[in-house]
């Protein structure tokens, strides 16, 4: 989730994530991982700086800084990232009703490193959030584990985006179930009887995907800016012989 302008701390600006309406649930949220994305402007060669972000309670005249929520030494990358998953925990853990306020702060940044906190949406900073896995709720009768053998089916495939190498550009998600579909369509009893039918006939009906849906992708552009696109028609939800 991207950042929203916030108020001001002691004259540094604090960095705000609210939880969208799609993403609220009466369960809450279980955080299994969470990272904080920061872009950074180097304007000297190899500048040795430490990223540090607090959480931020209070309102107002009241509004103070809390514990430390992550720390990173300034990497060679544009886009900075710290570990906060204990603060994000425990802003779940609360609801996640109210904002997550953070207070970023960097030692060795002066005249050399520049944080964008705000501007364009594209270079804000970015909150990004894995959670822990639930109970799928699933048409087990599309599914190949409860599918009779043989049967036409939808085989679940993970495919994993740090497994191919590229965690480094693509934000968010960190893989997607893909899937396919694989089995014999009725009343072929298996694979070489539908074969020999379709040579036949010279047609045959075939195990295929008949629905889909669009995988929503955030990765980082050629300018470094966050980009978000959904990309129609990526994952097969349900197979047929049509």
């Amino acid at each position: 989730m991207l950042s929203v302008a916030g108020e001001t701390l002691n004259g540094q600006r604090l960095i705000e994530f609210r939880l969208g309406h799609e993403a609220e649930s009466e369960q809450g949220l279980a955080v299994a991982r969470a990272e904080l994305l920061v872009r950074a402007e180097v304007r000297s060669r190899r500048p040795r700086f430490t990223l540090w972000a607090f959480t931020v309670a209070g309102n107002g005249s009241e509004t103070r800084v809390g514990p430390l929520a992550g720390a990173a030494r300034g990497a060679g990358r544009a886009w900075q990232r710290l570990d906060v998953t204990r603060a994000a925990r425990q802003w779940a853990a609360r609801g996640a009703r109210a904002p997550l306020r953070l207070l970023l702060d960097c030692s060795g940044c002066a005249g050399r490193v520049r944080l964008r906190l705000g501007g364009a949406a594209a270079a804000r900073p970015l909150l990004r959030l894995t959670l822990a896995a639930r109970a799928a709720r699933r048409r087990r009768a599309l599914d190949c584990d409860a599918a009779a053998r043989g049967r036409c089916c939808r085989q679940t495939y993970y495919v994993s985006f740090r497994a191919l190498g590229w965690d480094d550009w693509i934000v968010a998600p960190e893989g997607y179930y893909a899937n396919y579909c694989r089995g014999a369509c009725a009343p072929f009893l298996n694979y070489h009887a539908q074969v020999v039918e379709a040579a036949r006939l010279e047609r045959a009906a075939c195990c295929a995907p008949v629905r889909f849906s669009a995988l929503s992708l955030i990765y980082f552009g050629a300018d470094s800016n966050i980009i978000k696109r959904d990309l129609p028609e990526m994952v097969v939800e349900e197979c047929d012989c049509p």
